[in-house]
């Protein structure tokens, strides 16, 4: 401790001030500018983003340590988390649309900032091209004439803005290419820039409400650092060789209505992310989840199916959120036990989608798990023998992936009841705390809010998706619980 404030005392201090003053200065001249209508609201305050997403990018090389400039992203955080709750800073918050853009701006410096801060080049390049691309891309798309639109996660876009997206943000990573591609040859150098602008423009069309602020540059971070690992392992032209095949099979997924778009697009920046980070022992046991539970899905009756429109972005972060998670920390931090971890979720995920596919079925009614009163047909919390079968069948498959890849049986073993324990926690949080809404009728019973229904049980803020994760969250901590009990 006694190290620490010696250390905060003998740090220059004069630059935070300098960025400090710099910051409060432009939030005046921006409320200035829009109290006496210099500017239109929108062009200032991509301004303003353009100006500090810059000063951000070369942070990394003017502070030697990361607390400075932590402290100003926790400042300017605060700032707008208090301006927006309370209708201030108009220039920042009141546009023609909801936004949440400048909350998810330090929200991104401050998670990659404290995490990887000695990954100078990585940092400035995915700052930069949030700074310059992003807005570049906006203005395309509001200043052209008659823009080809589309809208793919509920903001609408355009293919001019994101055509200008790929191309600034390529000219962008070129430009850095000697800093953080320096070894490549010619071929691995646009390879790699292709490729990592593919994800960052796929990053920003699918955003909504200013989250492109955090999806952008941490796109960017990940993907620059996955071309780096790859050229370690000589597979640079591999790892973009599978990447496209992966790509090219899951948008069969997509057309046979397994997968929405945004589910086809978030599923492959997943993939890549993982096979980057993890390769095939990531890649397999997820890929399988994936394929089985999307054949799966077709049986039973009809009317229990999925909907048409197939898994969507939710969807697939909930079941694969917190596996890609534990890959991409276990190439940073590595440890033994992180793998393992990685295959409890998926086991739960394999589990908890088993049950339910399997459940459908059942000739018997579902039994709430806590109560054991008799539910209908596909009503959270309940569970049928079959169902219970399938939710074990679930779990051992991805077990076996773990032995066929030479893992250590017992703590496969682990793995196989972690995943089972994180498909019954699933149907607990279903039974109690998980959003049910009930219609007029008072007899149907719906997993989402419809017009004219009311909350019937549990939270209104717990729906499937974040039950999902919930499940394939906990997997993770039975693992380590039995694993160190054992």
């Amino acid at each position: 401790m006694i190290d620490l404030i010696n250390y905060l005392i003998n740090i220059p201090w004069e630059l935070f001030g300098i960025f400090l003053l710099s910051i409060l200065i432009l939030i005046f001249l921006s409320e200035y500018s829009y109290r006496y209508d210099f500017l239109e609201p929108n062009h200032n305050r991509k301004i303003i983003h353009s100006m500090v997403g810059v000063a951000v990018s070369f942070s990394p090389f003017i502070f030697l340590s990361n607390i400075q400039p932590l402290i100003l992203a926790v400042i300017f955080l605060i700032i707008n988390l208090f301006s927006y709750k309370n209708n201030k800073l108009k220039s920042f918050h009141n546009l023609n649309r909801k936004t949440l853009g400048t909350i998810f701006f330090p929200l991104a410096f401050i998670l990659i900032a404290t995490l990887f801060w000695e990954y100078k080049y990585n940092i400035a390049s995915s700052f930069m091209i949030l700074a310059v691309s992003d807005p570049l891309s906006s203005l395309a798309g509001e200043n052209i004439k008659k823009p080809r639109k589309y809208n793919i996660g509920g903001d609408v876009k355009s293919y001019e803005g994101s055509i200008i997206m790929f191309l600034s943000t390529f000219i962008i990573l070129y430009l850095f290419s000697n800093s953080i591609f320096h070894q490549f040859d010619t071929l691995e150098t646009f390879l790699a820039i292709t490729l990592c602008c593919f994800a960052i423009t796929i990053a920003e069309a699918m955003s909504i409400r200013g989250s492109d602020n955090l999806s952008v540059p941490i796109a960017a971070f990940f993907f620059i650092e996955i071309f780096n690992i790859v050229y370690i392992h000589n597979f640079i032209i591999g790892f973009s060789f599978m990447t496209i095949l992966i790509a090219i099979v899951l948008f069969y997924f997509y057309k046979k209505k397994h997968l929405s778009l945004d589910g086809f697009l978030s599923s492959t920046l997943m993939a890549g992310l993982i096979l980057g980070f993890g390769g095939l022992k990531y890649i397999l046991p997820i890929a399988i989840f994936f394929v089985l539970s999307s054949l799966i899905s077709k049986i039973g009756p009809k009317n229990l199916r999925k909907s048409k429109s197939g898994r969507n972005v939710g969807q697939v972060f909930a079941n694969g959120g917190v596996g890609l998670i534990l890959c991409v920390f276990n190439h940073f931090y590595q440890t033994e036990l992180i793998y393992y971890m990685f295959l409890a979720s998926i086991a739960a995920a394999n589990s908890d989608t088993w049950a339910t596919e399997f459940g459908k079925l059942s000739k018997t009614r579902p039994k709430d798990i806590i109560s054991g009163r008799s539910l209908l047909r596909g009503e959270s919390g309940g569970i049928t023998f079959i169902g219970l079968l399938g939710a074990i069948s679930g779990s051992f498959i991805i077990a076996i992936i773990g032995y066929l890849l030479n893992m250590n049986t017992f703590k496969l073993i682990i793995v196989f009841i972690s995943g089972f324990l994180g498909s019954l926690f699933d149907s607990i949080l279903g039974s109690t705390l998980q959003s049910r809404f009930i219609l007029m009728d008072g007899k149907t019973i719906k997993e989402e809010k419809e017009r004219d229904s009311y909350l019937y049980s549990g939270l209104i803020s717990i729906n499937n998706n974040r039950v999902n994760f919930l499940c394939t969250l906990s997997a993770p901590i039975f693992f380590i619980l039995l694993y160190l009990v054992a």
